[in-house]
């Protein structure tokens, strides 16, 4: 073999780029199929996707391929905008080199080989690769259509059955593309995932049996040798001599065919922690997670798998029948593109004609839940919003309004923490201010909207005091009271405050009393949404309103073991 070729670094038409080791090792190997379990921070979406999305679209011009999240929100806000940073970390521009939910610009020469309908939910490439949109908790998105590759993020909030069935639409186009190594490829990416909590799913590590170590390794011999042999053919064609060239140009087509050869049905499976981007993180962000949860630091930072939950859940009688997934309307699902925002309309199980309750919890973090009557005895949580600082009542008022612009019957009943009276008289109090935010709009224009207080007057409610109702509401036991229902996807902050609650005891009057520690809302503030017990506080407020606290009263069985004291 050759002495290793170096090129210089300093040359203007060369660019340096950091990839982390890892990240290095999927590039040479750009194995047919990737499973990547990693800890935050350790770019999943930004290097490991967008590398292996643009060596896709260089390998198969024109071919469809399924860019696939568990909501379309999700994919709107999080997946598609990391993935798009990350392929113009690569030097891509959109309306460059793609185009969003558009034809394709009429200078490009190529074309999609499949029949696209309409642009909407797609993103097309300069050689007629393209990309569908599709959200699992949007069926119709899929429906009727093949695909050579499938890419998904954050998969562990993907039910196995329903990815599994989309997996079987990836079967298409065989004789044009059968011999690329990404035919038929999985690109799977997320954190490590927590099957304890509800909605997370851990199918993926079992690829993990899939992968033959062997296979790697060739692939990896030949991938560097043929990474070699593509610096000298660099260094060859800058030298001007011809023969040179060409005798370079003929091992680099045949070194081309062996890694092409050598990865086809290859699988890539590999977990690792945030350390292996530890040079760009900095020691910084380490110290601030290690000072935080440790429990979630040993899943989200070092990618441990979690250990089995103590029976310290504040929430105790939270289970999965108190989710629904079905909370989006077919109609509106297809009518929202990529690049609108979603309104009410969206929500399947919403009555336009109808008011309106909120629950709202003020302090650091403003967070608010929005939730209405249903049928018989049902009670849904509809929507979520939530303000960080500095943003403050005004930007929730607005994210409120905005998103129920096209309500019908603008009546909200309002529960809040009782502090939330406090100044009262001076008008200085927030529940005053929320009120005149949403009715009024930052010029003084009315938005049609009513907004009644309904926590005037109510006293504290106790943690232990909330720990008994929600035992009893969520049991279901108590048919005087509703059956509460949350929407899994429009609700996700609040449902992770829900199911990471945990207890403590505390001693009052000498009775050990369970209580919920709330320690978690002295987080770093961008963890507050989904890590603290902030939203869960706006579900107490809302619920354990003072009808429904006296209803538990009426029907309530004093037995022993519904006592929340410990001794």
């Amino acid at each position: 073999m050759t002495k290793p070729t170096k090129i210089d670094l300093d040359r203007p038409d060369v660019e340096v780029r950091y990839m982390n080791w890892l990240a290095q090792i999927s590039g040479i190997g750009m194995f047919s199929s990737l499973y990547f379990i990693g800890g935050r921070g350790s770019t999943k979406t930004t290097a490991f996707q967008a590398e292996r999305l643009q060596e896709m679209v260089y390998d198969m011009p024109g071919a469809p391929v399924a860019l696939v999240a568990d909501t379309f929100t999700n994919l709107q806000k999080n997946v598609w905008p990391t993935l798009q940073e990350g392929l113009r970390l690569l030097g891509w521009e959109e309306n460059i080199h793609y185009v969003v939910e558009k034809e394709p610009l009429e200078h490009w020469k190529q074309r999609p080989v499949n029949i696209i309908s309409s642009y909407k939910h797609t993103v097309v490439f300069f050689n007629g690769f393209n990309l569908t949109f599709i959200s699992l908790d949007r069926p119709s998105t899929a429906a009727g259509k093949s695909y050579v590759a499938i890419i998904g993020d954050e998969v562990k909030f993907f039910p196995e059955h329903k990815i599994a069935k989309l997996t079987k639409a990836v079967r298409g186009y065989k004789v044009k593309f059968g011999n690329s190594p990404f035919y038929r490829s999985q690109t799977f990416t997320t954190d490590m995932p927590n099957p304890n909590l509800i909605g997370e799913h851990d199918w993926i590590l079992k690829h993990r049996k899939r992968m033959t170590i062997k296979q790697i390794i060739r692939i990896l011999k030949v991938g560097f040798v043929y990474n070699d042999i593509k610096k000298e053919y660099v260094i060859a064609r800058d030298s001007g001599d011809r023969k040179e060239l060409a005798i370079v140009k003929r091992k680099l087509d045949r070194w081309e065919a062996r890694w092409r050869k050598v990865r086809k049905k290859s699988v890539f499976f590999w977990v690792a922690s945030s350390f292996i981007n530890a040079d760009i993180l900095g020691v910084d962000f380490f110290s601030e997670e290690f000072e935080t949860n440790l429990e979630d630091v040993a899943q989200a930072i070092l990618s441990l798998k979690p250990k089995l939950m103590a029976g310290n859940r504040f929430y105790s009688k939270l289970t999965e029948k108190h989710f629904y997934k079905d909370g989006n309307d077919a109609y509106w699902s297809d009518h929202f593109g990529i690049s609108d925002f979603e309104d009410c309309r969206i929500l399947a199980k919403l009555n336009r004609k109808k008011a309106l309750d909120a629950g709202m919890d003020f302090g650091n973090m403003l967070s608010m839940i929005v939730a209405q009557d249903g049928n018989k005895r049902e009670y849904n949580i509809l929507k979520e919003f939530y303000t960080l600082p500095p943003n403050s009542i005004r930007e929730i008022a607005d994210q409120f309004i905005e998103y129920f612009k096209l309500h019908e019957e603008k009546t909200l009943n309002l529960y809040y923490d009782r502090a939330g009276n406090n100044y009262s008289k001076t008008g200085q109090d927030l529940a005053s201010q929320i009120k005149k935010a949403i009715e009024k709009t930052e010029k003084g224009t009315r938005t049609g909207w009513k907004v009644i207080l309904r926590s005037i007057g109510q006293g504290t409610i106790h943690s232990n005091t909330e720990y008994n109702f929600m035992v009893d509401l969520l049991s279901e036991t108590n048919t005087l009271l509703p059956s509460v229902r949350i929407d899994q996807f429009n609700c996700r902050s609040l449902k992770s405050s829900l199911e990471l609650a945990p207890t403590k005891v505390v001693n009052r009057n000498g009775r050990k009393l369970i209580v919920k520690d709330k320690r978690s809302e002295g987080l770093p503030i961008h963890k507050l949404p989904t890590q603290s017990t902030n939203f869960s506080d706006a579900f107490k407020y809302l619920l354990c309103r003072k009808q429904w606290l006296n209803l538990n009263k009426a029907g309530r069985k004093q037995s022993s073991g519904n006592v929340s004291m410990v001794g």
